[in-house]
């Protein structure tokens, strides 16, 4: 079984359980957010607080997604600015020997 395979199978586990533990907890609870308060099935509140953990998950982890993205630009960068280096490096070398040929001849 792949990584992705075995991540994909701990994960619907995990939903499984908080399924049925979200099912076995039906009462009505009071949830205060400081300038009100709302009575809800506490069903409710469980699938809403996995589905928002769910979703800040998702966003978290496609910020990693962009940093392996960073770092394979920054590796091309570095390549680029090494030619750059380099092409420079051989321009200075071409100037400089232009300027001993001209000393050499006068």
């Amino acid at each position: 079984m792949s990584s992705k395979q075995s991540k994909f199978v701990i994960g619907l586990i995990i939903a499984l359980i908080v399924v049925i533990f979200a099912v076995l907890n039906v009462n009505p609870v009071t949830v205060s957010f400081g300038f009100t308060h709302v009575k809800l099935p506490l069903i409710i509140l469980i699938i809403v607080s996995l589905l928002l953990g769910a979703i800040i998950t998702m966003l978290l982890a496609s910020s990693g997604s962009s940093k392996k993205d960073n770092n394979k630009l920054s590796r091309s960068a570095k390549k680029q600015i090494s030619n750059v280096k380099v092409s420079n490096d051989s321009q200075i070398a071409d100037a400089l020997k232009e300027n001993q040929t001209k000393k050499q001849t006068k």
